[in-house]
């Protein structure tokens, strides 16, 4: 039952409209301060006491001080038997009160876990949308279809999105979707897999999809949780298929180092000069910085292969690059750096410069000249 007839039941059942409301929310939330659930509802926050002491007196919930006024639902044994007692309408309300109660709140722990694809694919919804700095996003066709809408609002915003979509013939089938303004790049996967997001390195959407033993969908608020996925979706997902659309306008941005250096590694062991800007943190302060400067050192601890680029095994440990800037060094390091200065968050690639020879004088010499690849 959906939110709205569940109210309109409970109101039947004697409660008020911000009666019905609040207690919609507990079940849906868990515990939570008093201003917070006025913040969630229709509640007004001058009101929200005496509601939820309405609330109490009729044993919906139970509230309790803790620095400040909690609330949490009560375990709806006598609510059912009212409810049940009243017809149809009454235990469809139940059963959906039931159901609210034995899922996990989507709430601000660390890990939830959630009993429905929807409430993931939902949830994916919201934190596209509030989305600072990049997403990666796998998904079924319809998965993404659904959530076109939110990724365009946050390519509007500068948010780098990387997609990975599962199935054949994805030209054909996504023929009438505008990629252009919608993606930063999509990659077609031949082989089904999990819907995942990951955003803003701290943000993570999991859930198996149909081929699981049964559903269930994991929704993660933690830093470190995020790198996990974020590296299983970077090397079993992304790396592993090709290209069906990619915005190629300069300047080209990169939202993690092992991505950057396996790009730009073996143009700077040629003896380009690469020059990029740097969007991070200080590792001692956690305070943002943007440095702009030229890149003087590439380090990590396998040797660089003569051909081609490094692979993400060997980007996997230790990953450092240096950068000259106004006179001074930089270390910079990736996602959960520790010994470095900074930690890089957003890399945008400049320029590249490669020095010609244009002309040799009597001796021999060669005269040489700045060449800038875009």
């Amino acid at each position: 039952m959906d939110r709205d007839p569940l109210r309109d039941a409970l109101q039947e059942a004697g409660l008020t409209s911000y009666q019905a409301d609040a207690y919609i929310t507990l079940l849906e939330q868990g515990m939570m301060p008093a201003v917070k659930v006025a913040k969630r509802c229709s509640v007004p926050v001058s009101q929200i006491y005496d509601v939820l002491r309405a609330l109490e007196r009729m044993s919906y919930i139970e509230t309790f001080d803790q620095d400040k006024l909690h609330a949490r639902p009560r375990e709806p044994i006598d609510v059912l038997r009212d409810l049940r007692s009243r017809g149809k309408l009454m235990n469809e309300a139940a059963d959906a009160i039931e159901n609210r109660w034995e899922q996990p709140a989507v709430s601000d722990h660390t890990v939830s876990v959630v009993k429905h694809e929807e409430t993931v694919v939902d949830r994916a919804r919201d934190l596209i949308r509030d989305a600072e700095s990049f997403i990666e996003l796998s998904a079924t066709v319809d998965q993404f279809r659904a959530l076109t809408s939110a990724l365009e609002d946050a390519h509007d915003c500068g948010v780098v999105t990387k997609v990975a979509v599962y199935g054949v013939d994805l030209e054909e089938r996504l023929a009438d979707v505008s990629l252009e303004g919608t993606v930063t790049e999509l990659r077609a996967c031949r082989i089904p897999g999990p819907f995942l997001l990951v955003a803003d390195r701290t943000w993570t959407c999991f859930t198996p999809n149909d081929w699981a033993n049964r559903p269930f969908g994991v929704l993660i608020d933690d830093y470190i949780l995020s790198f996990i996925f974020h590296w299983y979706f970077q090397t079993g997902v992304w790396t592993l298929w090709e290209t069906v659309y990619e915005d190629t306008d300069p300047p080209y941005v990169y939202m993690t180092l092992e991505e950057f250096v396996r790009d730009v590694a073996p143009l700077w062991e040629d003896g380009a000069s690469v020059a990029v800007t740097i969007e991070g943190a200080w590792v001692d302060t956690n305070e943002p910085c943007e440095i702009s400067g030229r890149v003087t050192d590439i380090a990590y601890p396998d040797v660089y292969r003569p051909e081609g680029r490094p692979s993400f095994e060997e980007l996997a440990g230790f990953l450092r690059l240096e950068l000259a800037a106004d006179g001074d060094l930089y270390s910079v390091g990736g996602w959960g750096t520790v010994y470095e200065e900074i930690e890089a968050v957003r890399i945008s690639l400049d320029a590249i410069e490669f020095d010609e020879p244009t002309s040799i004088d009597a001796d021999g010499a060669q005269d040489t000249a700045s060449t800038r690849t875009w």
